[in-house]
């Protein structure tokens, strides 16, 4: 079983990935906390807002620059997904480029004032400044990635098997939602 849940930032992607694997007791592997290791270095890889501050910006524009990074992380987890079988891959790409018979692709979507109070809170920044920097890197990331594979990132919705809008959701409620569909989806019984 492969889970594969992918989301613009502030969508809970995160949070839910680490509550599937815990439930499942299966591995949890973030692509945004890979490239954050390829680019700045293990000792980042913990600070989560990283990403949305000024330094997250340079290694934007270094992945601009440079697709050999996004690649590397996405060789990795196709790599890591065929070796650990039972696996929680959080990966904006990992649903495009993954090809596996026992894979389920999840999309989480949230307005983006709801995943800026998101940033907000997590990051402890102005809503303004949330609200910016999510902007900016969504459209960065829709830019790099079509420029690399072809696929425009929250438009093609094809390869997932559940779009879910957990604008106005829990994040206990939106891992009740997700983890009945996979249930349902894989057929599964639930564990004791």
């Amino acid at each position: 079983m492969k889970i594969c849940i992918s989301g613009f930032t502030g969508s809970g992607k995160s949070t839910l990935g680490r509550k599937l694997a815990k439930y499942y007791n299966i591995p949890y592997y973030s692509g945004g906390d890979a490239l954050k290791r390829i680019i700045a270095g293990n000792e980042k890889v913990g600070d989560v807002g990283w990403w949305e501050r000024d330094i997250g910006a340079i290694a934007m524009k270094m992945r601009k620059e440079d697709p050999s990074f996004d690649r590397k992380v996405d060789e990795e987890l196709i790599k890591i997904a065929e070796e650990e079988g039972d696996v929680v891959l959080d990966s904006w790409t990992m649903p495009y480029l993954l090809k596996a018979e026992d894979k389920v692709a999840v999309f989480l979507k949230a307005d983006v004032k709801e995943r800026a109070r998101r940033v907000m809170r997590r990051d402890r920044i102005p809503y303004e400044e949330a609200v910016r920097r999510i902007r900016l890197k969504d459209n960065e990331s829709i830019e790099i990635y079509e420029s690399i594979y072809g696929f425009k990132l929250g438009e093609d919705l094809s390869p997932f098997h559940l779009v879910l809008d957990n604008t106005k959701l829990e994040a206990r409620q939106t891992f009740e939602i997700v983890l009945s569909f996979i249930e349902a989806w894989f057929r599964r019984k639930t564990p004791k």
